[in-house]
């Protein structure tokens, strides 16, 4: 596998987009599921992108701006290219690479440095879908969201906050403790106040079994 699947932070990250097409339109709406600041330069753009930076105004900013080859990619943490003009791409691409700026360009994925993967998300669970064919994914896509929806939210965030608690105990029950509750239909939401009085019944046990041995009279 050339191109791995991984998360990285986009918080407080700078992403632009060079094109203000329908490629460049459908590449920024994916990206609103980030935290990215969204950054779009194009000497025109659709109308179906306009509306979405209006409905996004504090995520993109869209700027009408004749683009070359000699542009710089200043403070910019990610570059995407989804202009019509082939050969600007490829000259935009090179001077990314010169600059260290990862870049994805939609006509040349091959040469990229990173691609953009359909995802569908439910709370805590987010599942990513590459294909190497944009339509293919979205038809998997379609599927696994009716997939996932069987899940519940709810499960999912209480054994999240349990696992987190359980690290900060230190437990070494962590991997066993997760098995019996995920096979649980349901978790309950008093799941802590439940251990913990289990624990003091026990140790209550354990004291008055050890209480009970020290009262047997000798043999």
């Amino acid at each position: 596998m050339r191109f791995y699947p991984i998360s990285v932070d986009t918080k407080n990250k700078k992403v632009l987009v060079i094109g203000g097409g329908r490629g460049a339109y459908i590449k920024i709406k994916g990206l609103l599921t980030s935290e990215f600041l969204i950054y779009c330069l194009s000497k025109e753009f659709s109308d179906e992108l306009r509306t979405l930076a209006e409905e996004n105004s504090e995520r993109i900013f869209l700027k009408e701006l004749e683009i070359d080859e000699d542009f710089r990619f200043f403070a910019y943490d990610y570059l995407i290219l989804a202009t019509n003009d082939d050969g600007l791409n490829k000259r935009l691409m090179k001077r990314a690479k010169v600059s260290s700026v990862p870049v994805l360009s939609l006509n040349d994925q091959s040469n990229s440095d990173f691609h953009l993967m359909a995802n569908v998300s439910k709370g805590p669970l987010f599942v990513t879908i590459q294909t190497g064919n944009p339509s293919l994914s979205q038809f998997i896509k379609r599927d696994m969201e009716e997939f996932i929806d069987g899940y519940s939210e709810e499960k999912l965030n209480l054994m999240n906050d349990i696992r987190k608690r359980l690290i900060e105990e230190n437990s070494p029950y962590i991997s066993k403790l997760m098995t019996e509750l995920w096979e649980k239909e349901k978790i309950s939401s008093t799941f802590w106040e439940d251990r913990i009085e289990d624990s003091n019944r026990n140790e209550k046990k354990s004291t008055g079994d050890h209480a009970g041995e020290d009262r047997r009279p000798n043999s």
